[in-house]
């Protein structure tokens, strides 16, 4: 067992953010694919819903406290 490999795919699993996105390399032999499908992917179903709940803050305060800019890969086109 790999000890390095293994706390990397642990810190990769805790923080579900995909490995090409964190800088991570691949193994010999693989590729992570696509890191702008990635990019997407994660913001639509990791980052999206956390922002969303931490926007109920502001119903909490009865004013706007928090704000998110949108983000940028989901305002474009996905390059085929």
């Amino acid at each position: 067992m790999n000890v390095k490999a293994a706390s990397r795919d642990d810190v990769l699993s805790v923080h579900r953010v995909p490995p090409q996105l964190m800088g991570a390399m691949p193994g010999e032999k693989g590729s992570f694919g696509d890191v702008e499908k990635a990019a997407r992917v994660f913001a639509i179903n990791e980052l999206m819903p956390v922002m969303e709940a931490m926007k109920h803050v502001n119903d909490w305060l009865g004013e706007e406290v928090i704000r998110f800019n949108p983000y940028a890969l989901l305002d474009t086109q996905p390059i085929s």
